[in-house]
């Protein structure tokens, strides 16, 4: 299980729903290029699979009330998401 920040991190089965294992998953969290609030209590994280790639993915998660956090997608980064990737390698 992975961690951000404190809080232990699970994955839904449809975060694998687009075929990103969750391995690729942990090392974005672990790595992100991107970390936002988008919506009450879901963050966006991008960050690259692994570190020999100029690949994206994103995952969106959601804090739960225990205060752990679920991934429930994952995918490579697609049109809805990469503009806070453009605005965040402008800063």
């Amino acid at each position: 299980m992975a961690q951000l920040g404190m809080a232990p991190i699970s994955f839904s089965s449809s975060s694998r729903k687009h075929g990103v294992p969750e391995e690729d998953q942990e090392f974005a969290i672990g790595n992100p290029a991107v970390v936002e609030l988008i919506e009450s209590e879901v963050l966006l994280i991008i960050g690259h699979p692994h570190g020999q790639t100029e690949r994206w993915i994103e995952l969106p998660i959601r804090a739960l009330p225990s205060g752990d956090k679920n991934v429930f997608h994952a995918m490579e980064l697609g049109p809805r998401f990469r503009p806070f990737l453009e605005e965040a390698t402008r800063r």
